[in-house]
C-alpha cells in the first residue's frame, strides 16, 4: 500500500446531481479524498480557504461569480492550490481558464478514468487538456514555428512546450522526441527560464498570453 498522501479535492459545481455523481466517481480512487463541495465561486473561495485542498475541479457556468473568476481568486490567495476546470464548454473559455490560473481544462463527456487521471496529473504538476482541444492547441503550435515571436524559443523548445500543452509527463517527452529525459528537464527549465515561470500550468498560461497558443 502505497505512503503517498491521498489528494484533497474540492468539488464546484452549481448543480447538486453533478456535484453528488463526482463524489460518487472520486471516491472510487483510494487516493483521492473529497473534503468538500460548493456551488458557487464565492463559496469555493471560501472553502478553498479553510479546507485547503490539494485541488479545486472548478465548472466554469455558476450564477454570481463564474469560475474563472474563482480561479484567479483562489490562484491569487492559494498559489499553491490546483485548479481544474471541468466543464461542458469545449475550446471557448481554454485560454481565459489558463490565464487566470487554472492547471487544466477537460469536459464534463469526459469518463470516469479521464477524470481521476486529470486529477493525478494537475497534483503531479502536470497540465492536462481535453483530448478534443489537443488538436486545435497543436495546429496553433505549428503556426508558432512561422511567427516572428517564436524567437525566444528554439525548434525543439517549441516541440516540448507543445507536449507539455498535451499533459505529457517528461519520460513520455523524451521517448516521442528520442531525447534522453535528462535532455528533457534542462529544455524544460530552458522554457521556464525563456517564459518566466515556475511550472508548466504556468507556462502554456504565458504561451497564451504571448500568443503562442
Amino acid at each position: 500500500m502505497s505512503d503517498k498522501p491521498r489528494i484533497k479535492v474540492l468539488i464546484v459545481d452549481d448543480h447538486q446531481v453533478v456535484r453528488e455523481g463526482l463524489r460518487r466517481i472520486l471516491e472510487l480512487d483510494k487516493q483521492i479524498q473529497v473534503v468538500g463541495e460548493a456551488k458557487s465561486g464565492d463559496e469555493a473561495i471560501n472553502k478553498t480557504a479553510t479546507l485547503s485542498p490539494d485541488v479545486v475541479i472548478m465548472d466554469l457556468k455558476m450564477p454570481g461569480m463564474d469560475g474563472i473568476a474563482a480561479t484567479q481568486e483562489i490562484k491569487n490567495k492559494k498559489p499553491d492550490v490546483n485548479v481544474l476546470i471541468l466543464t461542458l464548454y469545449a475550446e471557448d473559455f481554454v485560454k481565459q481558464a489558463m490565464e487566470a490560473g487554472a492547471s487544466g481544462y477537460i469536459l464534463k463527456d469526459s469518463d470516469t478514468e479521464q477524470i481521476t487521471k486529470a486529477i493525478h496529473q494537475v497534483n503531479d504538476g502536470l497540465c492536462p487538456i481535453a483530448p478534443s482541444l489537443t488538436r486545435d492547441l497543436v495546429t496553433r503550435f505549428v503556426k508558432l514555428s512561422r511567427d516572428e515571436s517564436t524567437a525566444i524559443l528554439n525548434k525543439r523548445q517549441i516541440e516540448i512546450l507543445k507536449l507539455i500543452a498535451e499533459g505529457v509527463s517528461g519520460n513520455e517527452i523524451g521517448t516521442r522526441l528520442f531525447v534522453s529525459t535528462s535532455t528533457v528537464k534542462r529544455e524544460i527549465r530552458n522554457i521556464f527560464n525563456q517564459l518566466g515561470v515556475n511550472g508548466r500550468a504556468q507556462a502554456v498560461s504565458e504561451a497564451m498570453k504571448r500568443r503562442l497558443l
